[in-house]
């Protein structure tokens, strides 16, 4: 083989070399590109996690979850409590280690049963705690994977013990009172059947009005909201005392008087009568949530956010008035003032940065022509980095002293120009809390201009000032000589 081919063969083994880096770097940055992916499902997964388990530590039944052998993977605080074990203790352990061996045995068969059948099932069965035997109703469903594969079990339960204790009560009265009544002629017991029917329905219905009146009227009393019951007509015939307050009108002279038409614009008014106090079936397509204005009695107007909702089988509405003038005044104080905020930052002449451990947090669009560097570039990386090594140091030595000192002076720094050049700045800092984390707010003016003029003054000044320094020098050497009197020319 000649000098020519082992040349073409080293540089064919190089050019593979090259192609396999080249494939491997490409290989390294999609398997960063999937660490990120990744990282973000499971910050996703995290918040989902927290949501649910809020949802379930805050629900009044117990709950647990198990695979399909009958181990436990899950269960909330409330099921842990009567194990008398933490909820993260119960993974990995089976019903066999918390209750009898029947009644583990049991929990296991209907446990695969409902798992094979693949349907929700309820069961009354028995529950043991505290060595106690309780009856509890338990709502058990099979879990499956996004394939459809049953991957384990859901069981919510509840006590009803004394629900059971009350009908087994109720039941052996009922055998006591048909002893009795069997020993009269059947006339009698028709009658006071009848009677009794009459006079217990009519009870159970006046108190039941009684209670639902007490009930609505300190719902609608305490719902901390201007509210009223309305009819077809629209008149009021319900109102509470921040209706009152709302209004300027007296309960006594709104209730069966007037209508919310009177109160509320035209437009919202329609609303809520086409969509409840029509015949509808369904109550919940109409908006139930929407704002709109309010006329109280001398004739103020108040901005008032409006909550409606219909009487299934009746033509009535219960409206509640929340006063939200304030709110809506705060908003447009607001707007107003983050629209001077940001005409006053975009067009100022300053560069306005934040930095928070190191890092750009915020900055205004003059940073951009200072230092010619795109919003991305700027903030992937830390800002030192864009200083003049000189002077980072210096800078960074400045930015920790506004953490525990009062530094009202300027600091001059520079900046290194994505083009290659230098920029003088003159920065101002403040110590603030960006985001509720310490960070430093930074006006920072770009003095190239004034520091070239100041070097070109130095610089054409150093000529006059050495000429006068020798001038000087000449004037003290003539004064000199004139002011000694042994000087050679006196004896002479």
């Amino acid at each position: 083989m000649n000098d020519y081919d082992k040349t073409l063969e080293k540089l064919s083994t190089i050019e593979k070399a090259i192609d396999e880096m080249l494939e491997l770097r490409q290989q390294v940055l999609e398997l960063r590109a999937a660490e990120n992916q990744r990282q973000k499902a499971i910050e996703a997964l995290r918040a989902s996690e927290k949501k649910y388990r809020t949802l379930v530590e805050n629900i009044p039944q117990k709950l647990f979850m198990k695979d399909t052998d009958g181990v436990y993977v899950f269960c909330n605080e409330k099921y842990a409590a009567d194990l008398k074990i933490k909820p993260e203790e119960i993974f990995g352990r089976t019903d066999s280690e918390f209750f009898p061996k029947q009644l583990a045995e049991k929990y296991l068969s209907d446990d695969k049963r409902i798992m094979a059948a693949g349907q929700l099932e309820n069961i009354e069965e028995k529950y043991v705690h505290d060595g106690q035997t309780f009856i509890v109703h338990t709502v058990k469903t099979p879990v499956k994977d996004e394939k459809g594969k049953t991957i384990g079990i859901l069981g919510i339960f509840w006590d009803i013990t004394e629900q059971k204790r009350n009908e087994d009560e109720m039941r052996k009265y009922r055998v006591h009172l048909e002893e009795l009544i069997s020993h009269r002629t059947a006339e009698l017991q028709t009658v006071n059947k009848q009677w009794q029917q009459e006079v217990t329905e009519r009870r159970r219905v006046e108190n039941q009005l009684q209670e639902m009146e007490r009930m609505y009227r300190t719902l609608l009393e305490n719902t901390g909201t201007a509210t009223v019951m309305i009819g077809e007509d629209a008149i009021i015939s319900l109102a509470n005392r921040e209706f009152e307050k709302l209004s300027g009108y007296s309960r006594e002279e709104v209730e069966g008087r007037k209508s919310l038409s009177e109160f509320i614009g035209q437009d919202d008014f329609e609303i809520i009568k086409e969509f409840y106090l029509a015949e509808r079936t369904n109550l919940d397509t109409g908006p139930r949530d929407f704002e709109g204005r309010f006329l109280g009695q001398r004739g103020d107007i108040r901005d008032v956010r409006i909550i409606a909702g219909g009487v299934p089988g009746a033509k009535k509405a219960a409206v509640s008035l929340l006063d939200i003038t304030d709110r809506k005044r705060a908003e447009k104080s607001l707007q107003t003032l983050q629209e001077k905020y940001q005409a006053l930052v975009e067009n100022a002449h300053e560069a306005i940065m934040v930095l928070q451990e190191g890092l750009l947090k915020f900055f205004n669009p003059k940073i951009f022509k200072i230092s010619g560097y795109t919003e991305d570039e700027l903030t992937s990386r830390p800002f030192k980095e864009f200083i003049y090594p000189d002077d980072q140091d210096m800078f960074e030595l400045y930015i920790k002293k506004l953490g525990y000192e009062r530094l009202p002076q300027a600091q001059s720094f520079r900046l290194m120009h994505k083009e290659g050049h230098i920029r003088w700045l003159e920065n101002r800092g403040a110590l603030i809390r960006w985001e509720g984390k310490p960070a430093i707010l930074n006006f920072m003016t770009d003095i190239t201009e004034r520091k070239q003029a100041e070097e070109e003054l130095r610089t054409s000044m150093e000529p006059f000032q050495e000429l006068v320094s020798a001038m000087e020098r000449i004037l003290f050497t003539l004064n000199r000589g004139k002011a000694d009197p042994l000087s050679p020319a006196d004896h002479r």
